[in-house]
């Protein structure tokens, strides 16, 4: 729809919209297409023109006629095909309406008011009339005739008529195609009909060819349970029709002569669609100019509803104003009556009691108020008025005296009466009526107090139910009384009554100074005779007590709730007396400082003091917890009946309700503080020493033996300001010299056997326990919690690594020893026997197995990162907030507890390092040397002149064995003690360990040979398989065995003939530059110094030792030096160097 005020393309107009608000502006219109074939779509239409039918002149500059019926507007001429609805009918009901509102309103009301705007199923009647005009005007136009104007009905329209037949007819098509859909797929797929002329199989093709063409024309490809997509797709297109039209034809004149008649189907299909498109534009313009003549008959509606919702509104604003004003008058003229009245009948009341007092003057007998009031003398004989004698008056009785008591306080504050004061007898008859209003008060609230206290006396169940039942206490005769008794100085005297009543009837044995005394000396009676302490009949006192509070203190507390919930507004009580009553019996069940809970608390824990035995420690901690277990379910529940305590009315002020539920909470809190605190930093003292004697105890039960600990220096300031230091528990670590003495089996089955390792974990996880349930966990417990756990975790920190596990592995350090026998081994070694423990006890690696298995206990048990629900140090620590110094603390000192562990652990490795690599030399190079000292090989080395060692062997030397004995000995102790190792040391740690022997074994059979050893062609086999053996051995763990292949190349200078030495050194080219050979990969200075431990590199002489001829001539060839002239640097073939 076109926006208001843009201008139309043909001109400005002298049309108008109209509405309930009169002219808003010319209307614009968008372009329009043509309704007909290929002249375009039709665009968006504007609102259709409202023209102010009569005398005037239309677009065209000609006069209009009177009748409508008598022309033709002038955009129906122009272009009939786009001409746009002119109004005639709606635009002349608002005009008529707007005049007759006009002349209808108010002078000088500022609002226009139109009461007769027509509803809108009279708009929508003028609507429609303005369709059948502009259906009429589009016919006359197109027909040229203005007698269409009178007598065209489109229910008439032959052509209208034969449209909406065909559109009717193309629905039932639709329907049909949809429900044949399936059949005519199906007959399409059919290829045989028999019993049929070749002419007529061509004519059913055809048929089922054009209902298929239909279906892909008006349908679209829809999905069915028994066809695929690729098989609807195929059919269904227009290529796979023709090759489903042409499938079964040979013969050309055939598929011309069919051809032909599909080409006519194809064509008529085209001009009934064409017709269908054409049908359906038609009938769309249609709608379109109905639609917006309907809407604007709805807007016109709309913009006159708005108009009247404004008038009403101000109208309102108007009248709610002065509505308002009333309101407030008559309001304050009630209130005014109300004091009026309370004034009368205080007056009266004062002139009662003032006739009752000179009555008692001018008689002479005093009048007997307390009798009176109280019942005791019969109404018909009673003085006094019968609002101060019968029961049921209480409450109004009550008012009345404090307002009388009021009046008295006003003229005795009062300085500027010297009138009244100069008359005698005026301040006489004052005097009188105050006294007696005096005695009656105090008879009237007397008498009230002991109705309270006989009805509480009397008890029953605690139901506070509208209907009364029987058992059931008299809660409403209370909640009576309490708002009677809450008038006489505000109260003061019911508190102080309720709370005796609750002591003396709910609870006393706890404030019977009689009963509490009788059973003191039967207690010390038992005790004298008893010599345990009995933790579960403490326990089971300490619940009932507990118990017996909470259930007193909740059920009062609802009573309190109801009895003291309705305060009297007239005498202006405050609307927290029900917390005040709560807080007042809190203070006396709790603090009373003789027989409170406290009190008795203080008095059990004395008891258990006066036991001398350590046990009384333990048994006082679970005292301890207990107390404070029970005191936090007590004062939790005491919290949420406070909640209760006041009831929610609707005109009660909920912030004054909330701030006074707060402050009660607030009271209980410190309360509650009150009893913890007096007892928390005794406990954490007795907790921390309690904990480390059971940890000294559990390594004392094992047979460990303890070093007298360090003297820990006392706070001289805070002993002198009384003040009692938190405990730091001495040092006593084991005896390093006893493990040593004890030995290694020992040591297995004393402290480091699995249950002493766990016993200080569970008294640690005991007082962990403790002490979460003694001071709270996470932003309950507050810092002082985080400081408790802080410092229970330091101290087990401190315990488990300085005074344990440290200790235990400084000895297995020292009692590994680095050095080797004196002896040469006697190899081979029996492989049917225990393998040689070379040096390392097995045992030892047990021992570092445990303590590794006890260090991560002690994490899992103690700290326990990130595993929720674990209630450990980590978990109690993190409630505080990750920013909270105590977890800070905690985690220096779990840093520090390991840290030092695994230096001590570090070292304890490396010693057993040192060791293994000791008894390698051993039976390597002692061993093997040793087995020189007869055979052939003494033999050779008289001969040549050289200590040639094990592997300088004769060509004639037996090659049966695969290894030599020294070699094959020390294979199978690696191999034994590789299982040991492994069992002990985490994967990393097994693999630098294994690594590191690996390069130890390798430098140690490397040194010895370039410096002592001299190989033969047939050693070289043996000394090559001796080196695999050992590779073998070493790569059982870690990753860096480089050095090992490196070795097996270099012994193939041992194995090769002199003149194929130059093609292994420098490659085929035979240049030492070339970067080829054993040069490249070994090393040149390496290389030739292996080569120069050939025992053909040099022979005896006269002079001494020469090289040989080809070792001259191959050095001069490669013009390099031999390095075997002058000092080797062995730290070149380190195996360190290599990887």
């Amino acid at each position: 729809m076109v926006k208001e005020g843009k201008k139309s393309k043909r001109g400005p107009r002298d049309d108008r919209s109209v509405s309930s608000r009169g002219t808003k502006g010319t209307r614009g219109k968008s372009p329009k297409a043509t309704r007909k074939g290929d002249k375009g779509k039709r665009g968006k239409s504007p609102k259709p023109k409202s023209r102010k039918e009569g005398k005037g002149k239309d677009s065209s500059g000609n006069k209009n006629p009177e009748n409508i019926l008598e022309y033709i507007p002038q955009e129906y001429l122009d272009n009939v095909e786009t001409a746009e609805p002119v109004l005639h009918f709606l635009p002349k009901m608002v005009a008529s309406t707007d005049e007759s509102g006009a002349s209808g309103s108010t002078p000088g009301s500022g609002v226009q008011s139109n009461t007769k705007f027509p509803n809108l199923r009279v708009l929508l009647s003028a609507a429609e009339d303005d369709i059948r005009l502009h259906r009429a005007r589009l016919q006359a136009a197109k027909a040229n005739n203005i007698n269409f104007l009178r007598s065209y009905k489109i229910e008439n329209d032959e052509m209208w008529l034969l449209r909406q037949q065909r559109l009717n007819e193309r629905t039932l098509m639709l329907s049909k195609l949809n429900t044949e859909r399936s059949m005519i797929l199906k007959e399409l797929q059919e290829s045989n009909v028999k019993g049929l002329t070749p002419q007529e199989m061509t004519q059913v093709q055809l048929a089922r060819w054009q209902r298929a063409l239909e279906l892909y024309v008006y349908k679209p490809p829809k999905l069915a349970q028994a066809e695929t997509a690729e098989e609807i797709e195929r059919d269904l297109e227009f290529l796979g029709l023709l090759e489903k039209l042409l499938e079964h034809i040979t013969e050309e004149e055939d598929m011309s002569e069919i051809l032909s008649q599909a080409a006519d189907m194809c064509s008529t299909l085209v001009d009934v669609t064409k017709q269908i498109v054409k049908d359906a534009t038609e009938q769309v313009a249609e709608a379109e100019d109905v639609y917006q003549i309907r809407l604007e008959a709805h807007e016109l509606f709309g913009r006159n509803a708005l108009t009247r919702t404004e008038e009403i509104q101000n109208q309102f604003r108007i009248n709610g104003r002065a509505a308002l004003q009333i309101g407030n008058q008559l309001e304050f003229a009630e209130s005014k009556r109300k004091r009026c009245e309370s004034a009368s009948v205080l007056i009266r009341r004062w002139w009662l009691m003032e006739n009752t007092a000179e009555q008692e003057s001018l008689s002479g007998e005093e009048l007997n108020v307390e009798e009176e009031v109280r019942g005791v003398v019969p109404l018909a004989s009673c003085r006094m008025d019968p609002l101060f004698t019968r029961r049921e008056n209480s409450l109004d009785a009550a008012r009345s005296l404090k307002q009388l008591r009021q009046v008295v306080r006003s003229r005795s504050g009062n300085a500027n009466m010297s009138v009244e004061r100069s008359d005698a007898t005026v301040s006489r008859r004052f005097d009188l009526t105050a006294n007696l209003i005096k005695r009656t008060s105090e008879a009237l609230e007397q008498r009230l107090l002991n109705d309270f206290s006989e009805i509480y006396a009397k008890g029953g169940v605690y139901e506070f139910t509208t209907k009364p039942r029987a058992g059931q206490i008299e809660w409403k005769k209370l909640k009576d009384l309490a708002r009677a008794l809450n008038l006489f100085d505000n109260g003061r005297n019911l508190l102080e009554r309720y709370v005796q009543l609750v002591i003396g009837t709910r609870l006393p044995e706890l404030f019977d100074s009689a009963k509490i005394k009788s059973s003191g000396e039967e207690k010390e009676e038992e005790n004298d005779d008893e010599e345990e302490f009995d933790m579960e009949a403490t326990r089971s006192e300490l619940t009932k007590l507990f118990h017996q509070l909470s259930e007193v203190c909740m059920e009062e507390f609802q009573l309190i709730a109801y009895i003291f919930d309705n305060p009297d507004a007239d005498v202006g009580m405050g609307e927290v007396i029900p917390l005040k009553i709560a807080r007042a019996l809190c203070t006396r069940v709790i603090g009373d400082h003789k027989n409170g809970l406290q009190s008795r608390i203080n008095d059990l824990l004395d008891s258990i003091d006066r036991k001398t035995d350590f046990d009384a420690g333990a048994k006082k901690l679970d005292t301890f917890v207990v107390i404070h277990e029970k005191a936090s379910g007590l004062f939790s529940l005491l919290r949420d009946s406070a909640e209760k305590l006041v009831l929610q009315t609707d005109d009660s002020d909920k912030n004054a309700d909330t701030t006074a539920v707060d402050s009660l909470k607030a009271f209980l809190n410190s309360q509650e503080a009150g009893l913890n605190n007096s007892h928390r930093h005794g406990y954490l003292n007795l907790e921390l020493r309690l904990l480390h004697h059971e940890c000294c105890n559990a390594l004392d039960q094992a047979g460990c033996i303890l070093m007298a600990p360090a003297r820990i220096r006392v706070d001289q300031n805070l002993l002198e300001k009384g003040v009692l230091e938190e405990y730091r528990a001495p040092l006593l670590p084991i005896s390093k010299n006893s493990i040593k003495r004890a030995g290694f089996n020992e040591l297995l089955s004393g402290p480091l056997k699995q249950s002493v390792l766990r016993q200080p974990l569970i008294h640690a996880t005991d007082s962990l326990a403790r002490a979460r349930l003694m001071f709270g966990s996470g932003k309950d417990g507050g810092e002082t919690s985080a400081r408790v756990i802080t410092s229970i975790y330091s101290q087990m920190c401190n315990f488990y690594g300085q005074a344990f596990l440290y200790p235990i592995a400084e000895a297995l350090q020292e009692m590994l020893k680095s050095s080797a026998p004196f002896a040469a081994p006697q190899l081979p070694f029996n492989e049917d026997e225990a393998a040689h423990d070379m040096g390392v006890d097995p045992a030892f690696w047990v021992a570092l197995e445990r303590i590794h298995a006890a260090a991560k206990a002690f994490d899992r048990e103690m700290w326990a990162e990130s595993k929720k629900g674990s209630l450990r140090v980590w978990e109690l620590l993190s409630m505080n907030g990750e920013n909270s110094s105590a977890i800070a603390a905690g985690r220096d000192c779990r840093i520090e507890f390991f840290s030092e562990l695994e230096h001590r652990g570090e070292d304890a490795v490396l010693r057993a390092l040192d060791t293994l690599s000791a008894h390698i030399q051993w039976i390597v190079v002692t061993g093997a040397e040793a087995m020189l000292s007869s055979g052939g090989a003494r033999l050779f080395n008289q001969l040549s002149g050289q200590s040639g060692g094990p592997y300088a062997m004769s060509s004639g030397t037996s090659l049966e064995a695969p290894n030599s004995p020294a070699v094959k000995s020390l294979c199978y102790c690696l191999r034994v003690q590789f299982v040991q190792v492994q069992s002990a040391l985490t994967p990393q740690s097994l693999s630098s360990f294994w690594t590191a022997l690996s390069m130890r074994i390798y430098d140690i059979l490397v040194t010895r040979l370039l410096q002592h050893w001299y190989v033969s062609t047939v050693g070289a086999v043996i000394l090559a398989r001796d080196v695999e053996a050992l590779r073998s051995v070493s790569t059982l763990a870690g990753t860096k065995h480089d050095h090992w292949d490196i070795l097996r190349e270099l012994l193939t200078l041992y194995m090769t003939p002199p003149d194929a030495l130059k093609i292994m050194l420098v490659g085929s080219e035979g240049d030492a530059s070339s970067g080829k050979g054993l040069f490249q990969r070994a090393g040149r200075e390496q290389s030739l110094v292996f080569m120069s431990r050939r025992v053909d590199f040099r022979y005896k002489t006269g002079q001494g030792l020469r090289k040989s001829i080809w070792a001259t001539q191959l050095l001069d060839e490669l013009k390099v030096r031999d390095p075997s002239d002058g000092h080797i640097n062995m730290g070149l073939f380190a195996a360190g160097r290599r990887v």
